[in-house]
């Protein structure tokens, strides 16, 4: 009898340590998805990349002549709220850029190749907080062939 209960207190520890473990592991883990979908429109024209409230570079727009922004803020061009709020993104360089999640650079994230533009996906679509061109976020990316613009 006490051997039992020891088997399943073991049992019952080695579960939770298994599901506590595979919680984390699944947290630890981003996707990265390319949204590359139009070629670069001139709506976008004199900046790195821009972000637009509605799909399709259509509605709000602003854009960026800075490699990052580490926390997305301000507002659009039509007043709307930036941060949470963009649906596409437009690339006007030659190198990837990507934008994530959360803020820093961190989280799932979308990116669009150089001179094309993109719908954000589910996961980024009204929830993006940081932005950046290939190479300039601090983290290395093995791809990179863009270390300065």
């Amino acid at each position: 009898m006490i051997l039992s209960k020891f088997g399943r207190r073991a049992g019952v520890a080695a579960a939770s340590a298994a599901l506590a473990l595979g919680v984390s592991a699944g947290q630890a883990s981003a996707t990265d998805s390319n949204v590359s979908s139009w070629s670069t429109s001139s709506r976008c024209d004199g900046y790195f990349f821009c972000l637009y409230y509605s799909p399709n570079h259509a509605g709000g727009m602003v854009g960026y002549n800075v490699t990052q922004v580490s926390t997305i803020s301000g507002n659009f061009n039509d007043g709307h709220i930036i941060r949470n709020d963009a649906a596409s993104m437009e690339n006007s360089v030659y190198c990837d850029v990507r934008t994530w999640v959360y803020p820093n650079y961190v989280g799932n994230s979308n990116y669009i190749d150089g001179g094309s533009g993109g719908n954000l996906n589910g996961q980024l679509r009204n929830n993006e907080a940081s932005i950046a061109i290939d190479g300039h976020y601090g983290g290395h990316d093995p791809y990179d062939q863009c270390p300065d613009v």
